[in-house]
């Protein structure tokens, strides 16, 4: 009617008031980025934080929107075990029985991070070891939709030279969430079960991926070696416990000795380590299904790899479940061989040769070279690759505390800006928005 006062329109906020929680959670589903659903939810209320971060919204959400690549976060020394420097004491000699230093991994963002990711971005440039529990010097082990998996470093007291002792089990766990700060402790093992093994590696699972169910676990598996094969022991936060897998395929697949392992690196719902032992002339890749929780072995591409590449080989890291690749270092051409796992004729699968990449005229070679020797040549040969993943490799040089990273899409070369005795590997971080983590109840648990 003519002259009648409308009256005003409700608030924004207050427009999904009369929405229930499944169709609120339809609309924010359509929202473009895991930035934006964290701002959103973030300042809208506290009912639209809830919803968002519900552990079956957020496994929905990330089926609709892949994580984006934010970056990589790059050990800086911090391992479970250490390899000595040069000027280290020689055995027997006097020698710093303290701890190793703690020294924080290197975040190195992508070239062209998501516009509405920078905030994120920036806290995992800040990230730093001081924000865990206080209980040990920390190394990074994993990390899995956006979440890290941290383990304890060795001390120097345990350094006495021998071979099982550098790779010693790391007494202690954490998950940590790098962008809200949020860490928890895990458990602390039997030692008991664990005489006689020594380290591999560890891999964060995340579990309960059912629709229906509005939970959110997680699982650490811990791959150590004993007596004549690997072992699997693993942590559940559903039990808050720790358990060993028997393991009777590969009970003694090394029933000689033990060989020569690498860190291991995750492609899709696997891990895999290349192992190769000169004197009994084999090398193949050790298989953990993570799904499955059993070992495996595969053949690698070609019968000499290792010695053909003077064990310059790695497994390419991948957070989803694309093809399984390898990628080996010709270090006199400054070439890099890639092979995938081709699948399409048979379950068992073969190996075909992908592509040839020659990073010989990469922008900032030669000042890699240069490092050794200052030969172009003699500096090649002083190469080795420490991580694959994402169109990135990252490279170290004998004779150079720095670490270098070749952008593979750009041909580009970067010296990382942090200079340290860098032994660690690259893991690349995804913006992948995880609910709440689980109260372990774990003195420290922040």
């Amino acid at each position: 009617m003519r002259g009648e006062r409308r009256r005003p329109a409700p608030p924004a906020a207050d427009a999904t008031a009369v929405l229930d929680d499944l169709a609120l959670a339809e609309i924010l589903l359509r929202l473009p980025s895991p930035a934006t659903l964290a701002r959103t939810a973030a300042l809208v209320c506290r009912r639209w934080r809830l919803v968002a971060s519900s552990p079956a919204f957020l496994r929905r959400f990330r089926r609709l929107h892949p994580p984006p690549l934010l970056g990589f976060f790059v050990c800086r020394g911090g391992r479970p075990y250490r390899h000595r420097h040069f000027g280290d004491p020689l055995p027997g000699a006097p020698r710093d029985e303290g701890p190793l230093p703690a020294l924080d991994p290197t975040f190195l963002p992508v070239a062209a991070p998501p516009p509405d990711a920078a905030g994120a971005v920036r806290r995992c440039g800040d990230f730093s070891l001081a924000s865990l529990p206080s209980v040990d010097h920390w190394a990074l082990a994993d990390a899995r939709d956006g979440l890290l998996l941290l383990c304890s470093s060795c001390d120097r007291s345990t350094d006495g030279g021998d071979h099982l002792e550098l790779r010693c089990i790391p007494q202690h766990f954490a998950v940590c969430d790098p962008l809200s700060g949020r860490s928890v402790l895990l458990p602390q093992r039997d030692a008991d079960m664990y005489i006689g093994s020594y380290y591999l590696g560890a891999t964060l699972v995340i579990t309960g991926d059912n629709d229906e169910g509005d939970f959110f676990s997680f699982e650490v598996l811990m791959a150590t070696y004993f007596d004549k094969g690997p072992l699997l022991c693993a942590f559940s936060s559903s039990s808050q416990e720790w358990a060993v897998f028997p393991c009777p395929a590969t009970e003694k697949l090394y029933d000689y000795r033990v060989p020569w392992i690498d860190d291991g690196a995750r492609a899709g719902g696997c891990v895999y380590w290349v192992v190769h032992d000169w004197e009994m002339e084999f090398q193949h890749l050790l298989v953990l299904d993570t799904r499955a929780k059993k070992f495996s072995t595969m053949n690698l591409p070609t019968s000499d790899m290792c010695d053909k590449y003077d064990r310059n080989v790695k497994v390419v890291r991948s957070e989803d479940d694309r093809d399984l690749r390898v990628v080996a270092l010709a270090r006199p051409k400054c070439e890099l061989h890639f092979w995938r796992r081709d699948w399409s004729r048979s379950a068992k699968g073969r190996w075909l040769k992908e592509d040839v990449v020659k990073f010989m005229k990469a922008d900032g070679i030669l000042h890699f070279l240069e490092g050794g020797n200052g030969c172009p040549f003699f500096g090649a040969m002083g190469l080795r690759m420490i991580g694959v993943g994402e169109g990135f490799v990252f490279f170290k040089h004998n004779d150079t505390p720095w670490v270098y990273v070749l952008n593979l899409k750009e041909m580009k070369l970067q010296k990382l800006p942090n200079r340290e005795m860098y032994s660690g590997y690259a893991i690349p971080y995804r913006m992948a928005l995880s609910p709440p983590l689980p109260n372990l109840d774990q003195e420290g648990s922040h």
